[in-house]
């Protein structure tokens, strides 16, 4: 998923020698395809992370599906790493892999301290909230057969904050398919540039955050995990916002109205 590329260079800057399709937001709409028609970009003039997750979803090609954003650059094997992975896990449906930033292992944008267990094993539904979107590969039929989709109400380009890879995971794991993580490194983020959504430690943080946990916890693990965040987290956000305001706002987020 990328924003207002004038060409395909994004596949050779992040370094992908496999099949890839692109979803370009931009101002047009039109599709390309590389002269050996393994790459394929689709421009289009529609907004939001979500939304064009979804569309990659729908137009790919390939059994297995791994997530990508436009600031990671990819092992060279990257395929043949994952293809070993669905092979050696056989009954795996979503696969989440290892990405590390520039400088290794380290904080994601948010601040929130980033590591990685050095075991494979099955995924729950709150191992899952440790899962970025970046880090997540699933076989496409799976997928398709459950009706799962990105929440298009959820993510970058819609206001209402992020966590919209937590819900899809939420969403596999109810709807019975298998989750693994595996501990290999598939790719390494690039510099860190300007988030679309993340603005800060504010109240707006938390209110977000709050609305979204209900949409994929239900409100009784909302309201346990937003105590557990904010006791969590507490020192990473203290200097922005109190313990007190940080869990009344996602408390106010959870009891607000899920449709906006």
């Amino acid at each position: 998923s990328c924003m207002h590329q004038k060409d395909m260079d994004i596949f050779e800057k992040s370094n992908i020698r496999c099949d890839a399709l692109a979803v370009n937001q931009c101002d047009k709409d039109a599709v390309c395809n590389s002269d050996d028609n393994t790459k394929r970009m689709i421009f289009t003039t529609q907004r939001g992370l979500s939304r064009s997750r979804n569309m990659a979803i729908d137009k790919a090609w390939s059994d297995i599906c791994l997530i990508s954003d436009d600031d990671e650059t990819f092992e060279t094997d990257v395929a043949e790493k994952v293809l070993k992975a669905y092979e050696t896990y056989g009954d795996a449906d979503v696969i989440a892999f290892q990405v590390a930033n520039a400088s290794g292992f380290g904080e994601n944008i948010n601040g929130d301290k980033k590591t990685y267990p050095d075991k494979a094993f099955r995924c729950g539904l709150l191992k899952t909230l440790r899962i970025s979107s970046w880090q997540i590969s699933f076989r496409r039929k799976s997928i398709l057969e459950k009706g799962i989709r990105f929440d298009e109400k959820m993510g970058s380009g819609t206001s209402n904050g992020a966590q919209e890879e937590s819900k899809f995971l939420a969403d596999c794991h109810r709807a019975g398919l298998n989750i693994w993580y595996v501990p290999v490194l598939i790719a390494t983020m690039k510099e860190e540039h300007a988030s679309q959504w993340f603005k800060g430690f504010d109240y707006k943080f938390f209110y977000d955050r709050g609305w979204a946990t209900r949409r994929f916890l239900g409100w009784t693990l909302a309201t346990l995990y937003a105590v557990y965040f904010a006791v969590k987290k507490h020192k990473m956000y203290s200097h922005d916002i109190s313990f007190m305001k940080s869990l009344y706002a996602m408390i106010k987020g959870i009891n607000s109205p899920q449709e906006r």
